[in-house]
């Protein structure tokens, strides 16, 4: 029978280990891949809902500049000289004036919109994003109320 030294039995114990502590390890790496990827994936998905939001109102801009184009030709339509139009003709001007800083609401959102670097935190990119997307609710808000007064103004006769 062959004698195996103490030293030699370590060694080779430690060798038979080696591929348990190397896919230990690799599956330990696969766990931390897939937490980066489900925060990746929130981040992704935290994105997708603010871009939704913006995507759903932006094709408005077309309806406020078309409210806006009808609400100064009915605007020409009215003597304001007469007393009866001047206050309508003041109505339709405030309402001029909510069309426009609604649109220019949502230019300076898409001026400020960028995405999230890859460098910051996963936190810091949402929280980001929670703001950016409070802001779109916020122009969105400002684009329904400007066009409701608007076309308020236009059915009024």
């Amino acid at each position: 029978m062959i004698k195996i030294k103490r030293k030699q039995w370590q060694g080779i114990i430690a060798f038979a280990l080696l591929p348990l502590f190397i896919l230990s390890s690799c599956n330990q790496t696969k766990s931390d891949k897939g937490v980066v990827a489900e925060t990746l994936d929130i981040v992704a998905q935290k994105r997708s809902e603010v871009m939704a939001v913006h995507d759903a109102i932006m094709p408005k801009i077309g309806t406020l500049m078309s409210l806006k184009r009808q609400l100064k030709e009915k605007a020409a339509t009215l003597d304001n000289t007469s007393s009866a139009h001047k206050e309508q003709l003041d109505s339709i001007r405030l309402s001029i004036e909510q069309l426009e800083a609604a649109d220019e609401a949502m230019m300076q959102w898409m001026r400020t919109y960028k995405d999230p670097a890859d460098s910051v935190s996963d936190e810091e990119a949402i929280g980001y994003l929670e703001i950016k997307e409070q802001e779109i609710l916020e122009v969105k808000e400002e684009m329904l109320e400007s066009e409701r007064a608007a076309q308020a103004l236009l059915n009024d006769h």
